[in-house]
């Protein structure tokens, strides 16, 4: 630990030949012992910081790396079935459909499935038909989203399937951005990228529009460059329905995004992201519901991932990308976190008096990278906006009361503390098996 402490101290000690010289000693030393601690914050850097690094030089000096050209699809104006459900969505369906239909691809329908809302959410829906481009189906029990899903793509006509939220919008030109990638037969879907509609409305929304430029712009481009995308967004996703028909569609009861884009790996199919398709969805705008949020995510995550689909990491099956996708979500979503809180807690039992200081220096690391990884968001995906820099040194705190939710979440999926999943009716629920 003399060493650790002894290298972060000159890190972050002022620039001289002898902070250099110091620091390199010590690293050399570092890099030479078993210090546990040591290799531990190497190999976060290495995953969280190193991937931005080298996505931005190449988005500098290689940029037609990450551009797909123009392609065959376009030019054959393919039809686009664009597929929502819904449950009580009257204050925001009339919008989805409206900047659908004014996104600038007109060969496309919108199919609208309602779950048995309780609001007006047909009758608002209803006044699209007009245009005849616009069908609504009425369900006449509350099934659940998955299988509401399932009835549009029933219904459903185009070769493209595109799959957003009911509060969502798209910005112009989204739905060519998500057909470029399909030149290539081997891709199976393409994500958007989300952005943050309500990020001015208060701090949690402006939290969370840096969150989603490093969690979504930035790491689904470096992961989709290397098909490693663990994630197709039910928010907006575009599909080919010869893939989506071979899947049978979603399943009815553990049937998230999470789940079919597994099930998509399985079958061998490629996922790509969109850059420049944007999709702009509002945010939780309270810390609590927020919260709730990350909850939900985190115990779906051990509910599909390492449970239903938790065979994914036989590589021998499904081959070794999709084993490391596994080992990667394993890794670091379900072990690092709880080595993390192990760790303070050794180190605040074992050594109480150089905790605080060494917490205090991993704090201005984290937040020096943080920094970098911010800078290279907004030069990449324009966002965060640069006025939203100054939360870089307060984003820690606002993460630490989401990862320790996290961890709480994961042990009680884990220990099988009240399985129900909150979007699953409780009679389909009761029908489905949980692992």
């Amino acid at each position: 630990m003399e060493n650790l402490n002894g290298f972060l101290s000159y890190f972050f000690s002022p620039l001289s030949l002898v902070s250099l010289s110091g620091m390199t000693r010590v690293l050399g030393e570092l890099l030479t012992s078993a210090n546990l601690y040591f290799w531990f914050l190497v190999l976060v850097l290495v995953r969280f910081v190193l991937p931005d690094i080298l996505i931005w030089l190449t988005w500098m000096f290689y940029p037609r790396v990450l551009i797909t050209p123009q392609n065959p699809v376009l030019r054959d104006n393919p039809l686009v079935s664009v597929v929502i459900a819904g449950r009580n969505v009257g204050d925001s369906i009339g919008k989805m459909i409206h900047s659908t239909l004014r996104c600038g691809y007109q060969n496309l329908e919108v199919i609208f499935v309602d779950d048995y809302s309780t609001d007006d959410s047909v009758a608002r829906a209803r006044t699209w038909e007009k245009t005849g481009r616009v069908r609504v189906f009425e369900a006449e029990n509350h099934n659940g989203k998955p299988s509401s899903l399932n009835i549009g793509l029933f219904l459903a006509r185009g070769d493209f399937i595109f799959v957003p939220d009911a509060d969502c919008e798209l910005q112009h030109g989204c739905i060519q951005h998500l057909l470029v990638p399909f030149a290539d037969a081997e891709v199976g879907a393409v994500c958007a990228n989300l952005r943050v509609r309500n990020a001015a409305r208060n701090w949690v929304t402006r939290f969370q529009e840096c969150e989603y430029a490093l969690n979504v712009s930035i790491s689904r481009l470096w992961r989709a460059s290397f098909n490693l995308l663990s994630i197709l967004p039910g928010a907006g996703s575009m599909f080919r329905a010869a893939a989506m028909r071979q899947l049978g569609g979603y399943d009815s009861g553990l049937g998230d995004d999470t789940d079919l884009t597994i099930r998509l790996r399985k079958q061998g199919w490629k996922l790509r992201f969109s850059l420049d398709a944007i999709v702009w969805t509002d945010v939780p705008d309270n810390y609590g519901w927020l919260l709730r949020q990350r909850s939900r995510w985190t115990r779906n995550m051990v509910k599909i991932r390492l449970h239903k689909q938790g065979d994914l990491y036989h590589f021998w099956h499904f081959g070794s990308i999709n084993a490391i996708v596994y080992i990667d979500i394993l890794l670091f979503r379900v072990i690092l976190p709880f080595l993390a809180l192990w760790s303070v807690v050794h180190f605040i039992l074992t050594d109480p008096f150089s905790t605080p200081a060494l917490l205090t220096v991993v704090y201005w690391l984290t937040t020096f990278f943080l920094f970098i990884k911010m800078l290279i968001a907004h030069d990449i995906a324009s966002t965060p906006r640069l006025a939203m820099l100054w939360l870089v040194p307060l984003y820690p705190f606002y993460r630490l009361p989401i990862h320790m939710v996290e961890l709480l979440s994961m042990l009680r999926e884990f220990l099988r503390i009240r399985l129900w999943h909150p979007y699953v009716p409780e009679r389909i629920w009761a029908r489905i098996p949980h692992w």
